[in-house]
């Protein structure tokens, strides 16, 4: 009887354990968005760089990632090298665009200001998701409840479920049961986690190219500081191969001194394209993932419910009636 009454509960706890995932990875954007904008306040007020890291730790010291960000610094760790060890590919991402900023010359806060909408824009998307989900999310819970229900009902009705339950056959029906719940469970988590794992801020090559641009430099040296600072600080919001020869950020150079115009807003508008064509798809992949997570319901969780909440109440009826 323990196995069956242990196993309902395990997408139940599964889904928790998502939710919670969940909350956790908005938490982190929803602190780093913060930071970013007290950030740029911060160095639009005439703080000097070096400073800023520390005021934040000051003015936040329940934050345990301001607080490791600031000791870093204090121990003479560059700033962007105390914002990638802070974990997390937002920190990272972070790091590479001060890190560019730094080496460059090129003013900072302007670029944390446009991280800080791209971060929101993760959030709004990690909203729709949610809202997307509740109704898949719903439906298996009331199928996860469905055999305890079916038992209790059973036992009202005088068809005591108990005895097949603790017999060998009902040892298998459990145990049956229990591996298609997990199971189920597991691959409606797999399902969601694929998705949420390709949240990324796209067009962050030509962010970065505009800000070391904007420190004066030629267009071949800026580019190699968006690499290598993009590569040291690990920040896989950046793909390397954007910035080759042949890649879209020289693409965009090419084409602003063909047209003889600056390349600074031709960099920003396909910054904005990239990342709304990326929202785009991420939406889609959103919306689709609330019917595919309902493949695991009618392959998993109902098989499950049956072995667990039907078949032995119909074996106590068939029992019962001499059969």
């Amino acid at each position: 009887m323990s196995e069956s009454r242990a196993s309902p509960f395990q997408p139940v706890g599964s889904f928790r354990l998502l939710r919670a995932l969940r909350r956790r990875d908005a938490a982190v954007r929803n602190e780093a968005s913060a930071v970013v904008l007290r950030a740029a306040a911060l160095l639009r007020a005439g703080m000097p760089e070096s400073r800023v890291w520390r005021m934040l730790g000051r003015e936040t010291p329940e934050s345990a990632v301001l607080a490791g960000i600031a000791d870093r610094i204090e121990r003479g760790s560059p700033p962007a090298e105390a914002l990638a060890a802070a974990g997390g590919p937002e920190w990272r991402m972070l790091a590479a665009a001060w890190g560019v900023a730094e080496s460059s010359g090129a003013p900072i806060a302007p670029a944390l200001e446009r991280f800080a909408i791209s971060l929101q824009s993760l959030d709004r998307l990690a909203e729709r998701r949610k809202s997307l989900l509740a109704g898949p999310r719903a439906t298996i819970r009331l199928v996860v409840a469905l055999p305890p229900l079916a038992l209790l009902l059973g036992a009202g009705l005088g068809f005591d479920p108990l005895p097949v339950l603790l017999s060998p056959v009902g040892v298998v029906l459990a145990a049956g049961g229990t591996v298609l719940l997990a199971l189920g469970a597991a691959w409606a988590r797999s399902q969601v986690r694929r998705v949420a794992a390709a949240d990324r801020a796209a067009g962050w090559a030509f962010e970065l190219a505009w800000i070391a641009l904007g420190g004066g430099g030629p267009p071949g040296e800026a580019l190699r500081c968006v690499a290598d600072r993009a590569d040291a600080a690990r920040a896989d919001w950046v793909r390397l191969p954007e910035l080759r020869e042949d890649g879209p950020v020289r693409e965009c150079l090419r084409a602003a001194e063909s047209l003889g115009s600056p390349a600074g807003p031709l960099l920003l508008g396909a910054a904005e394209t990239a990342r709304a064509r990326t929202q785009a798809g991420l939406e889609q992949e959103a919306e689709r993932l609330a019917v595919r997570v309902l493949v695991p319901l009618g392959v998993c969780v109902l098989p499950a419910f049956v072995l667990l909440g039907v078949v032995p109440v119909l074996m106590a009826v068939l029992g019962g009636a001499g059969l």
